[in-house]
């Protein structure tokens, strides 16, 4: 075994416990401040997250992914996308593809679990960066 590969064993072993740790549990029922009827219910568990959209009661999408970063494609609003779903420390980001377009979108939750800020962040040069701050429902 070459000594970088026992290396990155090593910082693997030390640091991959400290990455699981800062996984935040963001399963939940949230709704979006600057508009009420935009609901998302996000139930994460066993590597996977189950993602539901609601919009005036409406189903908009209802799909599960893998949160190992493998791609999944899913349907919104009756449109095909793909998208990958990983945690990067305390942050769980979410890389959709929908034809040409592209977006990330980095999923926080506050220190106090009841507020969850989404950074969108196009990938497309046309597109602007958008926040938005969603609360967790009783």
């Amino acid at each position: 075994m070459s000594k970088n590969a026992s290396l990155c064993g090593l910082l693997l072993a030390v640091f991959l416990p400290t990455l699981a740790a800062q996984t935040p549990d963001v399963s939940g029922t949230w709704r979006l401040d600057s508009n009420t009827s935009l609901q998302w219910i996000l139930s994460q568990e066993r590597g996977n997250m189950h993602v539901r959209e609601l919009s005036g009661g409406k189903v908009e999408a209802d799909f599960t992914c893998s949160l190992n970063g493998t791609e999944c494609k899913v349907k919104e609003n009756g449109r095909s996308e793909k998208l990958i779903m990983y945690f990067n420390g305390a942050k769980l980001v979410e890389i959709r593809e929908r034809g040409a377009n592209a977006i990330e979108q980095r999923l926080t939750v506050s220190a106090d679990g009841k507020t969850l800020t989404v950074e969108t962040v196009p990938l497309a040069p046309y597109q602007k960066p958008e926040t938005q701050s969603f609360h967790r429902q009783s």
